[in-house]
């Protein structure tokens, strides 16, 4: 699900994912009872010994230290929730913070909330940083990690997952649930930023063959559909049309012979194809030189009939379908494939008229 809130921050506010995650859970703490009842219960599974209610304030300057969140029974804190998505940790976590919360009524808890993917490096630095005792073992309980640190603090480290399924468990509102899963939603986005490299994925030369493959066949299957007349790769005053590459995709333009004004990018487009997951090759068609407009609503039948992907982009100025990639197939037999639907496709917008200007 892609809901308005991930949808900003994602477009607009990249680099504010922290607070703007830390914000939201603070806003269904304050809106929702049974979204603190939940908060607590998780928080007492960590230290049974805590109050049965703190109330949560974010942001509160401790000297050289800011907590994202600290949990207060009365003037006392007695948990800091530290957020976390790809930052690195401060030179104030966990040490300092530890300290600070050494000097409260015990127990306390530090918690540190990670996307999934971050979990082992990060408790790995964590408990390094906080000087951690290596026969101090852990203990794991409900997707819950945590150690016991100085007089009776509580190092912990959770996901936004686990944490925000523990206290939708226990919502009983709805208009809060429309707030936490918008929050769920922004941290799922956040959580894809970045995933760290695992070392046999790095080394693993198959990767690259993959990638080299696919632009092959792109290119092969172009050259063929282009030779058989389908399509031209030079525009109607024989110029060449070019290759069109980004960070994000790899192919190239082209515009189909027997459709009047209608071009199109196609290649492997890897934002669309971690989205969708349907396939690596997509045919682009822009508002401006691909009439999408015109094109979507052609070829609308034809998606619903054949389950194709397909989806506006760029604020709807771009209408793109995913090309079915045959699979466990010899390499002629893909390009045959991708150079037949390619002829379906040009079929039908064969009957687009002329563009009118």
């Amino acid at each position: 699900m892609n809901t308005v809130l991930s949808h900003i921050v994602q477009k607009r506010l990249s680099k504010q994912y922290e607070d703007t995650a830390t914000e939201s859970l603070a806003f269904i703490l304050r809106s929702s009872e049974s979204a603190r009842n939940g908060f607590m219960k998780f928080l007492r599974g960590i230290a049974p010994g805590l109050p049965p209610s703190l109330h949560f304030r974010t942001q509160q300057t401790k000297g050289s230290a800011r907590p994202d969140m600290c949990g207060f029974d009365g003037s006392n804190e007695r948990v800091f929730i530290e957020n976390k998505f790809w930052a690195v940790l401060t030179s104030n976590q966990p040490a300092h913070y530890l300290k600070l919360l050494a000097k409260r009524p015990q127990p306390t808890v530090l918690l540190m909330v990670v996307p999934a993917a971050r979990q082992r490096t990060i408790w790995r630095d964590l408990r390094l940083k906080a000087k951690v005792s290596i026969s101090s073992r852990d203990t794991v309980v409900g997707g819950v990690r945590s150690v016991a640190v100085g007089r009776g603090q509580i190092l912990a480290l959770t996901t936004w997952d686990t944490l925000l399924s523990a206290i939708k468990e226990e919502l009983k509102i709805e208009h809060v649930w429309n707030n936490l899963n918008q929050l769920i939603d922004l941290c799922g986005a956040a959580g894809q930023a970045f995933v760290p490299m695992p070392s046999k994925q790095v080394k693993n030369k198959q990767t690259p063959i993959f990638i080299l493959q696919l632009s092959s066949i792109v290119q092969q299957a172009v050259d063929e559909a282009h030779g058989k007349g389908v399509l031209s790769k030079k525009t109607k005053r024989k110029t060449n049309l070019l290759q069109g590459h980004s960070w994000e995709r790899v192919g190239r333009y082209f515009r189909f012979h027997k459709a009047s004004g209608v071009g199109a990018w196609f290649g492997t487009d890897f934002t669309l194809w971690k989205e969708h997951g349907t396939t690596p090759l997509w045919l682009v068609f822009s508002k401006k030189w691909g009439r999408a407009a015109e094109v979507q609503k052609l070829l609308e039948s034809w998606i619903r009939k054949k389950n194709v992907s397909a989806v506006w982009l760029n604020n709807d100025s771009d209408f793109a379908i995913g090309i079915e990639l045959a699979t466990d197939e010899e390499e002629t037999a893909v390009i045959t494939s991708l150079v037949k639907r390619l002829e379906e496709i040009a079929k039908l917008l064969s009957k687009i008229g002329r563009k009118r200007n």
